[in-house]
C-alpha cells in the first residue's frame, strides 16, 4: 500500500511545477537520462540495427522477409501513435501512461529471448520472431508520441534542446557501451538462437528497468484541449487539417524521406557486407554497431551545443553526412569504409532524432504536440512502410546481379536522398525559437 501511495505521490506533483521547470532542470535531465541510459543498453539489439540483420540472416530468411520485418514496424509506428496520443491527450498528467505503454516493449523482447533460449529456432523460428517483434513495434509505436512529449514539457522552451541533448547523450552512451558487450558477445560465441535469446531476454529486461526511472521527474499539468471530447476520428481529423495547411510540415515531411533513406541503407547494408565484401558476421552485427553510435554521440555532442549556428545549417549537415555515408556504399568495399559509413550512418540518424521532437512542437504551435507526433508518421508510412519492402524485393529480384544488385540500390537511395535537398531549401525554420 505504502508503495503505491508512493508511486502516486511520485506521479501526480503540484501543478506549481510549470512555473518552476528550469528548478527542476537537473532532477528531470538525471531521471530521465538514467532511464535513457537503460534502453540504450538494449537499443543496438533490437531497433534500427544491424544485430537484426545478421540475426535473421542467420535464421536463413531473404531480403524479402527482412524487408516485411521492417514495413510491419512502419505501419506499426504510423498507426498506433493514434490511439496513444487520443488517449493520452484526456490526461493532465502523462508519467504514468509514458511507463505504463513501454511495458509492452520490454515484456516482448523478454519473451522473443525466453522463446530462442528454450526452444531454438528449429520450429517457426522465423514466424515467432515477427510476432514478438511486432508486439514490440506496437509497445514502442504506442510509446513514441507520449514519450516524445513528455521529455519535450518538461523542459522550458529556452533549455530544451539543451536538455534533450544530454538526455540523448546519456542513451547514446548506452548504446555505445551495449555495442562494445555485442561485439566482444559475437566475437567469443558464435551467433545461434540460443546466443540470440540470451541478447534478447537481457535487452528486454533493460527495457524494464529504464522505464522505471520515469518516476522520478517532475511534469507539469496539461491544459487539456477542447477536442478531447470529440470522437477519435474527429479528433485527428481537426489536427490533420491543420498539418495539410501548414506549408512548413508538408516541406519538412518530403525533405524527412530522406530518413527513410538512412534506416533503408541500416536495414540492409550489413548483408552486403557480409556476403560480398567478406566481413564477418561478428563484426557487422557487433563492431558496426560500436560506429553508429559512435557517430550517434557526436550527433547530439555537435547538434546540441552549437547555439550560435543557424538550425538549417545543422539540418543540412545531416543531409552531408547522408550523401556521404552512400556515396562511400558505392564506391568502397573496404573493412575501414564501412566502418566509416557506420559512423556517418550513426550521425545522420541520430541528428535528425535529436531535432525532431522540439523542431515539430515550434512548426505545430502547440503547448501539447502530441497529435502532430501521432499523425506525421502516418501520413509517411507510403514511403516509411514502402521503401523498405521494395528495397527487398529489388534485392531479391537482381540477386543473379550478386553484389551489383545492392550497388544499384544504394544509388537509387542516393538519388531519392539528394532530391530531398530541394524541398529542405524551401523549408523556413524556427530560427529564434530552439537553441
Amino acid at each position: 500500500m505504502k508503495f503505491g501511495v508512493f508511486f502516486l505521490t511520485l506521479t501526480f506533483q503540484g501543478d506549481n511545477v510549470r512555473e518552476n521547470l528550469d528548478r527542476y532542470f537537473w532532477q528531470n535531465v538525471v531521471g530521465v537520462s538514467v532511464g535513457e541510459f537503460l534502453w540504450g543498453l538494449g537499443l543496438p539489439v533490437v531497433i534500427e540495427s544491424t544485430f537484426i540483420t545478421v540475426f535473421l540472416t542467420y535464421l536463413g530468411v531473404s531480403n524479402s522477409e527482412i524487408g516485411f520485418v521492417e514495413m510491419l514496424s512502419s505501419i506499426a509506428f504510423a498507426t498506433v501513435p493514434f490511439f496513444s496520443a487520443y488517449f493520452t491527450s484526456k490526461l493532465p498528467y502523462k508519467k504514468m501512461s509514458v511507463i505504463l505503454v513501454q511495458i509492452l516493449p520490454s515484456l516482448s523482447i523478454i519473451c522473443l529471448g525466453f522463446y530462442y533460449i528454450v526452444f531454438g529456432s528449429s520450429v517457426a523460428g522465423y514466424q515467432t520472431f515477427v510476432v514478438f517483434y511486432s508486439l514490440f513495434s506496437i509497445g514502442l509505436a504506442a510509446t513514441g508520441p507520449v514519450w516524445l512529449n513528455y521529455i519535450v514539457k518538461i523542459f522550458s522552451p529556452e533549455r530544451c534542446v539543451k536538455g534533450i541533448s544530454m538526455i540523448m547523450i546519456a542513451q547514446n552512451t548506452g548504446k555505445l557501451l551495449s555495442s562494445f558487450f555485442l561485439t566482444l558477445t559475437l566475437f567469443h560465441f558464435k551467433i545461434n538462437s540460443y546466443t540470440g535469446g540470451l541478447i534478447f531476454f537481457l535487452t528486454g529486461t533493460s527495457f524494464l528497468l529504464g522505464s522505471l526511472c520515469l518516476f522520478f521527474t517532475k511534469e507539469s499539468r496539461d491544459k487539456i484541449d477542447s477536442s478531447i471530447k470529440e470522437s477519435i476520428n474527429g479528433y485527428f481529423l481537426k489536427y490533420f487539417k491543420e498539418i495539410i495547411r501548414n506549408r512548413n510540415l508538408l516541406l519538412f515531411l518530403l525533405q524527412d524521406i530522406e530518413f527513410v533513406v538512412v534506416i533503408v541503407t541500416i536495414t540492409f547494408y550489413p548483408r552486403y557486407a557480409i556476403y560480398w565484401c567478406s566481413i564477418p558476421a561478428s563484426e557487422t552485427g557487433g563492431s558496426f554497431i560500436v560506429f553508429l553510435f559512435a557517430g550517434a554521440i557526436v550527433a547530439n555532442l555537435v547538434l546540441g551545443f552549437m547555439n550560435g549556428i543557424r538550425l538549417k545549417i545543422r539540418y543540412a549537415l545531416i543531409k552531408f553526412t547522408t550523401l556521404v555515408s552512400l556515396l562511400l556504399l558505392i564506391l568502397f568495399k573496404e573493412k575501414v569504409g564501412f566502418y566509416t559509413i557506420s559512423f556517418l550512418l550513426g550521425f545522420s540518424r541520430s541528428g535528425r532524432i535529436h531535432l525532431y521532437g522540439p523542431l515539430i512542437k515550434k512548426l505545430s504551435g502547440l503547448e501539447d504536440a502530441t497529435p502532430y507526433y501521432a499523425l506525421l508518421p502516418f501520413l509517411m508510412l507510403p514511403v516509411s512502410g514502402g521503401l523498405p519492402i521494395v528495397a527487398g524485393f529489388l534485392l531479391d529480384g537482381l540477386s543473379e546481379l550478386e553484389g551489383m544488385a545492392y550497388s544499384i540500390l544504394f544509388s537509387l537511395l542516393l538519388i531519392i536522398a539528394f532530391l530531398t535537398i530541394f524541398p529542405f531549401l524551401e523549408l523556413e525554420l524556427p530560427e529564434e525559437t530552439i537553441k
